[in-house]
This record gives structure tokens, sequence and C-alpha cells, in this order.
């Protein structure tokens, strides 16, 4: 769809000058919130993209746990509410539970994306972080240079995945990890 707003915007712009004012008369307005209109859905889009859970990565993630666990407590799970639980799944890459260096470093990653800095964002940044080696900073670096999306994910995951170990190290089983994730599928559905 932008790529055809962008077509007609030049091919109106390669018409002749008299044309032009012609047709820009009437319709000037329409292309100017039409643009308007492409522009913004865009950013919302891409803002959306970078907040939204994936769920089905989550459960992916979940489908790793072991399908019993050793360590079960069922006073674990009744002890904990759905609205409990849900709010870290559901941003289980803003928690700042086990990870806070992680967390940090996903955000740089988000920022990066949301702002169009690239590597140099992400190198800049993880510099004014001493608790990261220079080999991480380097690999990081590497990483956001071939893609950020997808390294931001990885980091997302490798998060994600240490908020569901503690879980199971709690007593939870996967079952009700997975129902867990259901129904935070259900709640961003509706």
């Amino acid at each position: 769809m932008i790529k055809r707003a962008m077509l007609v915007l030049l091919y109106f712009a390669a018409l002749p000058r008299a044309c032009r004012i012609t047709l820009w008369r009437p319709c000037g307005a329409c292309i100017y919130l039409t643009s308007l209109m492409i522009a913004l859905a865009g950013l919302t889009v891409r803002a959306e993209q970078t907040k939204s859970q994936c769920w089905d990565c989550l459960q992916r993630l979940a489908m790793e746990l072991p399908a019993v666990n050793a360590q079960e407590d069922p006073t674990y799970e009744q002890g904990l509410t759905s609205a409990s639980v849900l709010p870290a799944l559901s941003q289980c890459s803003l928690d700042d539970g086990d990870s806070p260096v992680l967390q940090q470093i996903i955000e740089i990653f988000t920022d990066a994306l949301v702002e169009g800095g690239g590597a140099a964002y992400v190198r800049e940044h993880l510099e004014q972080m001493p608790q990261v080696s220079m080999d991480d900073r380097a690999k990081l670096t590497y990483g956001a240079a071939l893609s950020l999306s997808f390294t931001r994910r990885h980091l997302i995951d490798h998060n994600c995945r240490i908020l569901l170990k503690s879980h199971i190290v709690a007593g939870a089983s996967r079952e009700w990890i997975l129902r867990m994730i259901q129904l935070g599928r259900e709640s961003d559905a509706r």
C-alpha cells in the first residue's frame, strides 16, 4: 500500500506543471491526507510490533520445559492467581525480575528499532554499560548489524525462558504455565 502511494506521488510529480495545478486543486487535500494516514499507520504498526507479546513464542519456550516437574507443588499454583502471573508473562521482556542487565540490553535494542539508530546506536549504548563484557558487546553489536529485530527477539526469548524456569523451580507444572499462556493469549485477543 505504501509503494502504491509513493508511485501515485511520483506520477503526480512527473506531470507537467499546468496539469499538476489543475489536478491539485480538487484532490490535493486528499493526497495530502492519504499520505499522512499512510505514514501514521506505518508508525502505529511499528510501535505495536515492538510491544506485543508473541504468545506462540512463549508457548514454544514452555514446551522446552520438562513435561513432568519433579519439584511440582500444587500449593504454588493455587497460591498464584492468573492476575498475578499474566502481567509478567505478557511483558516478560520488560520484567525486572532475575536479569536487570538483560532488561537494559533489550531496552537498547527496542529503542534502536523505534528510533532507527541501528547497530551504531546499540554499540554506543552498550559501551556505557561496564557490566557487559567486551566480547558480549561485540556479539550484540554484530547481531544488531545483521538484524535488530531478530537479535531483540532472541534476547526476549532468553529472558522469557528465565522467567518460565523460575516458575518451574518454584513448583509449577508445564501444564499450568501453558494454561497461563492461553489465558494471556485470550486476554490480548479481546
